[in-house]
């Protein structure tokens, strides 16, 4: 490719950004949904630099052992058992858990988008074989797959991760194979076969670029959904990491354990509340950024 080709590429590829921003503005709650999960971002990024310590280690005060503190100049979200300011934990584990989200929506899209290609353009015993694999996953409850992973193999942070990727590539297993079913037979792929380009190029450079688009939206959605799976494991006792781990669900699930049920959300409202709170804000950003997803990959909605 020559320099002005490329440069035409980029002029090309920075005009549909801007259209597509367009579109995504046109919505204020998808506008709201963005600047949310920006700010999210930022939080991740510098808050652990700005409160200082080890990134994954929540601050602990022996001195509230016992007893969670209420939200005070000290300590703005107050204390939770054991003594962990939750103010640092929530800023901290916005790392951690967007990090995690990151890993597993992202490893799950990328081997989902491989899978439903080869399943949905060279069909046969190799797509039908791709698909009832993922039938049989998305049969069972991921949450349950998740339980008996942690339960064999150890209740840790990375085999949390590793059994969310192993489970997490179906739903865009069966997305994407719906979308290269309708792509390859359209007239530029039937061209590219017909001018001698083999499976894997028609594949890389045909197929995929225009059947992931909808996957865009479920990245976003699953982002949630991942950051809501990870905080119900831990509140069940399944995911425990040790309690000094910054993650928004490990808080809430170090007050479920050390609590007393009716009782914590009596006397100390504050250690659920607040770190559950940060979980709905977030969750719901990405929802309404997942609509104006919609939005822009539907060109029926545009008008």
């Amino acid at each position: 490719m020559s320099q002005s080709d490329f440069i035409k590429e980029f002029h090309s590829k920075l005009e549909a950004f801007k259209k597509n921003f367009y579109f995504l503005t046109r919505s204020p709650l998808a506008t709201i949904g963005l600047g949310i999960v920006l700010f999210y971002i930022l939080i991740a990024i510098v808050g652990p630099i700005i409160v200082g310590g080890n990134p994954l280690i929540m601050t602990q005060n022996l001195k509230y052992y016992f007893n969670p503190q209420p939200p005070s100049m000290q300590y703005p979200f107050g204390t939770t058992y054991r003594g962990y300011d939750i103010f640092n934990g929530v800023i901290k584990g916005a790392r951690t858990d967007i990090g995690v989200a990151a890993i597993i929506v992202l490893s799950g899209a990328f081997i989902g988008t491989i899978l439903g290609s080869i399943a949905g353009y060279k069909g046969g015993i190799i797509g039908e074989t791709i698909m009832r694999i993922t039938d049989i996953f998305l049969s069972i409850p991921f949450i349950v797959l998740a339980v008996a992973f942690l339960l064999i193999f150890g209740r840790n942070l990375i085999t949390m991760v590793e059994a969310l990727v192993i489970i997490w590539w179906p739903t865009y297993t069966r997305i994407v194979r719906g979308q290269v079913l309708i792509v390859r037979e359209l007239k530029y792929v039937e061209a590219s076969v017909a001018a001698g380009s083999s499976s894997l190029r028609t594949v890389i450079k045909h197929i995929i670029p225009n059947s992931i688009y909808p996957i865009f939206v479920q990245i976003s959605l699953d982002f949630g959904n991942v950051i809501l799976t990870i905080a119900s494991l831990f509140y069940l006792g399944f995911g425990f990491a040790g309690y000094s781990l910054a993650e928004w669900g490990n808080i809430i699930g170090i007050a479920a354990s050390q609590g007393s049920g009716i009782q914590t959300l009596e006397l100390y409202p504050w250690t659920i509340e607040i770190p559950g709170l940060v979980i709905l804000i977030f969750v719901l950003s990405l929802n309404l950024l997942g609509d104006g997803l919609r939005d822009i990959t539907d060109p029926r909605l545009r008008r």
